[in-house]
C-alpha cells in the first residue's frame, strides 16, 4: 500500500502543479482580453477539460487520507463491530461505484480516439482523449484504494500489512 499512496501523491502534486498552470492561464487570457483586446484561443476548452482532470487526480489521495466526504454521525454511535461492518460497506460501495465509472468511461475513451474527438472550433482544438482516459485510469486508481482501505480495515492494527486500520492522518502523507 505504500506504493499506491506515493502514486497518489505524485498524482496530488501533477493535479497541484496543473492548477497552477491554470491560473497563469486564466491570468494571461484575462490581460490578454483587457490589454490587448485578443484573449488566448482555446482557454475555455482548456479550462473545461482540466477541471475533470485535476478532479480525479485528487481522488486516491483523498480516500487514502480520509478526506473524502463523509459523516459519523452514525458511525461514532455503533460499537467496534458494528462500525467495522460499516466501514467496509462504506469502502466496498466506493470501490464498486469508481469501478463502475472506470467501466462505462473505457469505450468513450476508445471512440474519442476512433473518431478524433475534439473539443473548440478554429484555431484551438483540444482533444478529449486524453481526459478520458485520465478520468478512467484515476477512477480506477480510486477503486483499488478504496478496496486497498478495506483490506487495511479487515486485517486490522495487529497484523504485519503497514496500512493503517483507519484512514490516514495528514501527518502520515507527508
Amino acid at each position: 500500500m505504500k506504493i499506491q499512496v506515493t502514486l497518489a501523491r505524485w498524482a496530488h502534486i501533477l493535479s497541484a502543479g496543473w492548477v497552477f498552470l491554470l491560473a497563469v492561464l486564466i491570468i494571461a487570457d484575462v490581460l490578454g482580453r483587457t490589454l490587448f483586446l485578443h484573449p488566448i484561443a482555446g482557454t475555455k476548452e482548456i479550462l473545461q477539460n482540466s477541471v475533470i482532470a485535476v478532479t480525479f487526480l485528487q481522488l486516491p489521495l483523498a480516500i487514502y487520507s480520509g478526506s473524502m466526504l463523509r459523516t459519523t454521525l452514525l458511525l461514532d454511535a455503533l460499537g467496534p463491530r458494528a462500525a467495522l461492518v460499516m466501514r467496509v460497506f462504506a469502502w466496498a460501495l466506493g470501490a464498486l461505484l469508481f469501478a463502475a465509472i472506470a467501466y462505462a468511461s473505457l469505450p468513450a475513451a476508445f471512440t474519442a480516439i476512433r473518431l478524433g474527438e475534439y473539443e473548440g472550433e478554429g484555431a484551438m482544438r483540444i482533444y478529449t482523449w486524453p481526459v478520458r482516459f485520465l478520468l478512467v485510469g484515476s477512477s480506477a486508481f480510486a477503486a483499488l484504494a478504496y478496496v486497498s482501505m478495506m483490506i487495511a480495515d479487515l486485517r486490522g492494527p495487529g497484523s504485519s500489512d503497514p496500512a493503517p486500520r483507519k484512514p490516514l492522518n495528514s501527518a502520515d502523507l507527508t
